[in-house]
């Protein structure tokens, strides 16, 4: 699968936009204006490859000076938003150009999910026209195009076609009418109710009804959207662009308590698992179940087959978003079910067992809510059917319910699980030090791994990474390794005071702990003797440091510096001493 345009690179496409707008620069030009923002904290590549990325994605052209054929100019192109024409797709830069004009849209007067909604149901309208040209040359004796559009629904995740009213309910048949293109989404949520059974509660919490009062907003993105064809697209390019949204507009709604994890931390995590075919995945707080899709897509491209999702997610509006999120990435086995899953873990559970007896998921990945105060206490926690065994090594105190997360995950894992948590759970003490010490106790911690701060969208705070492994190879068995990837980062593209992960972050935390190695100053190797003996203080600075960088000092270019100031010095004494000594001579004269 090809990689996404990285981060960096838009940020440098931004920069040399600004900075030579449509006139041509050559290439030191460039990499002297790169150098200049590389010192304001922006993490660039080489500046010959960023050229030639921004080449290949269609943002810069080149061409070589008449006067010396070895010399190329570059010159920054507009993103623009134009009718697609038939010969080419929009790049991913243009897409996410078109995503954002939506996002000015209705930034203002409509819920954000709206936007996502729309997408959505422009890109299954696409891929359901596209379905239908596939079914009808497979079956060329359908002449009747109710025959065909019904056909077509076997064969497609989502039914477009109302074999009730004989209506097809795609874009391109209601977009004319507002008042039908507003009713076809509530009727596709009525007979998709299996795949999409709380769209209907989105469309009416997000106010989309409520778009024929904003008719101006409807038309313009109504035509925004009409002019692209998304069947042109991968699944997984449609599901990334839905995901930009929700992550573009998560630093905003982060203060209103809608939490999503950044796509970096979920892909880092995906890294750090080695999925079997046929495996089961739950995430028993799924949010707009990014990290599942993550999961899904890494084994994907390493050519397993049959992966099973599962998620779990509180908050009915959230679930909604995961269950079109994995729609757009053409997920078929995945299920997002409702439900406190501290409390009701059952209602999850009835999908696992449909497909392995235990009722337990072959790997689990999760960001939980950190540090739950008064919710879960051990009176509540007893409500749920299970608790005796969930809670099997004791209840967490009510100001924080990560221990309590941390049980949960770790009774329905049958190999491994990757949770993000705040840092706190890993050296608090009282109840939680008691629990962390049965998790040390019983081996179960594989790796630890402390990530940068200012990553997530509702905290500055850095969060960790705790591995669990139920079946640790031999040689790690006793041992936690340790990560210390504080300095793991590079500047967010779009967010100021956010950092984000590169690729480069990415691979060099994952080829760590796959190898369990060490690096002086990254990564430490702790024996569980060591960790008792630190009374199960599980904090990752207690057992490495980051290498601080020296300042490299030249002798010889330093004692040039005194010596040039010293001589600057003297020059200015003389002169000072001058006027002093005239001024003392008018004084002498006047006395």
């Amino acid at each position: 699968m090809e990689m996404p345009l990285q981060p960096q690179f838009f940020e440098a496409y931004n920069i040399l936009k600004e900075e030579f707008k449509q006139r041509e620069f050559t290439l030191k030009e460039a990499e002297e204006v790169l150098r200049k923002h590389k010192g304001k904290g922006y993490a660039f590549a080489n500046t010959r490859e960023i050229l030639a990325k921004l080449q290949k994605e269609n943002l810069i052209e080149v061409r070589h000076s008449q006067e010396d054929r070895r010399r190329k100019l570059y010159r920054v192109k507009e993103i623009t938003i134009f009718q697609q024409s038939e010969s080419r797709k929009l790049s991913k830069a243009e897409l996410i150009a078109l995503l954002k004009k939506g996002a000015d849209i209705i930034r203002t007067s409509v819920d954000y999910k709206v936007l996502a909604i729309l997408l959505f149901y422009k890109a299954v309208s696409d891929k359901f026209n596209q379905k239908v040209e596939e079914v009808k040359e497979e079956y060329p004796d359908i002449d009747n195009k109710i025959d065909l559009w019904d056909l077509t629904n076997e064969y497609f995740p989502i039914k477009l076609f109302d074999p009730e009213t004989g209506e097809l309910l795609t874009w391109q048949n209601t977009q004319n009418d507002n008042a039908k293109f507003i009713q076809a989404l509530k009727r596709i949520a009525e007979i998709n109710r299996e795949k999409l059974s709380r769209l209907e509660y989105l469309l009416t919490t997000t106010g989309f009804y409520k778009l024929l009062e904003h008719r101006e907003i409807l038309e313009n993105l109504k035509q925004l959207f009409s002019g692209f064809d998304f069947s042109r697209y991968s699944y997984d390019l449609l599901g990334d662009a839905y995901e930009w949204i929700l992550n573009y507009f998560a630093p905003q709604k982060a203060k209103g308590g809608e939490v999503f994890t950044p796509v970096e931390v979920g892909r880092l995590i995906s890294n750090l698992i080695d999925i079997e075919s046929h495996s089961v995945i739950l995430d028993p707080a799924c949010g707009s179940a990014g990290l599942l899709i993550e999961q899904y897509k890494r084994a994907k491209e390493e050519g397993k087959e049959n992966i099973n999702l599962i998620g779990q997610e509180r908050n009915e509006t959230i679930a909604s978003l995961a269950e079109m999120n994995i729609v757009l990435h053409g997920i078929i086995s995945g299920k997002i079910t409702v439900g406190d899953s501290l409390l009701n873990p059952e209602i999850f559970e009835k999908y696992i067992k449909e497909i392995k007896p235990s009722g337990k998921a072959d790997y689990v990945v999760a960001n939980p809510p950190w540090n739950q105060k008064g919710v879960y206490t051990e009176e509540a926690l007893k409500k749920n059917p299970k608790w005796n065994k969930i809670f099997a090594f004791g209840f967490p105190p009510a100001q924080s319910a990560d221990w309590a997360w941390l049980q949960l995950i770790n009774y329905y894992t049958e190999k491994k699980a990757v949770v993000v948590f705040d840092n706190g759970v890993l050296f608090r003490g009282g109840k939680e030090k008691n629990i962390r010490a049965k998790f040390v106790d019983n081996d179960l911690i594989e790796a630890i791994i402390l990530l940068p701060e200012n990553i997530f969208y509702n905290t500055n705070a850095p969060g960790v990474i705790i591995v669990l492994n139920k079946n640790k190879p031999q040689e790690r068995k006793e041992k936690i390794l340790f990560i210390n990837a504080s300095k793991e980062y590079i500047p967010h593209p779009e967010v100021k005071r956010l950092n984000t992960l590169s690729e480069e972050n990415i691979k060099r935390i994952s080829n760590v702990y796959r190898e369990f190695k060490e690096e002086e100053g990254f990564s430490k190797i702790v024996e569980l003797t060591k960790v008792k003996k630190n009374d199960y203080n599980l904090n990752v600075t207690l057992y490495v440091h980051p290498i601080e960088e020296e300042e490299k000092i030249d002798l010889r270019e330093e004692y040039q510096k005194l010596k040039e100031l010293h001589r600057e010095y003297l020059e200015k004494f003389k002169l000072v001493e001058g006027y002093i000594e005239e001024a003392l001579k008018v004084i002498d004269e006047l006395l």
